[in-house]
């Protein structure tokens, strides 16, 4: 990059007030949310535990001060704006499309059917197709008792910065 020029960046972060409470499922991101129901799968029988010892899905939310230490610890960058924003799970059906009558339940299938295109050529590779429709279905009945007490959000950041 040139002196001078100028870069914007966006990506998932870790909330400021994010707490993970593991123990109860509380606060924890939809990823995390899919772990819990991979454990529940081999609880239940239905994956085998050398599967999911050996399945890795490598995800990290930095937080706002980590990055800004990143970036001025470098030096090659000056920060002219970082923030961060919240956006639901189901974003994508906002509330401007109450006229489609989007209830609950068609939501929660929404929010499970958009991580099961991301996540299912990954999750196949590792446990086997078999156990796809099983996994979704209880991922599916995980996040509907998660979005009754939880909000189910995505912190994203937004940086904007300038070679020096």
């Amino acid at each position: 990059m040139v002196p001078g020029g100028h870069m914007v960046l966006t990506f998932q972060a870790m909330g400021s007030n994010r707490k993970a409470d593991f123990s109860s499922n509380k606060n924890c991101t939809i990823w995390e949310l899919l772990g819990i129901t991979l454990n529940d799968m081999f609880l239940e029988g239905k994956a085998e535990e050398a599967k999911l010892d050996r399945f890795n899905l490598p995800f990290y939310a930095p937080t706002v001060e980590e990055v800004r230490d990143v970036i001025q610890t470098e030096g090659s960058f000056n920060i002219q704006r970082l923030e961060t924003f919240e956006v639901d799970w189901d974003s994508n059906m906002d509330d401007s499309n109450k006229s489609f009558g989007f209830d609950k339940p068609t939501r929660v299938k929404y929010v499970a059917m958009s991580i099961r295109v991301v996540a299912e050529p990954i999750l196949a590779s590792c446990f086997g197709e078999e156990i796809m429709d099983d996994l979704f279905d209880m991922f599916s009945n995980n996040l509907e008792e998660y979005l009754e007490v939880e909000e189910g959000k995505y912190t994203n950041m937004i940086i904007s910065m300038n070679k020096g």
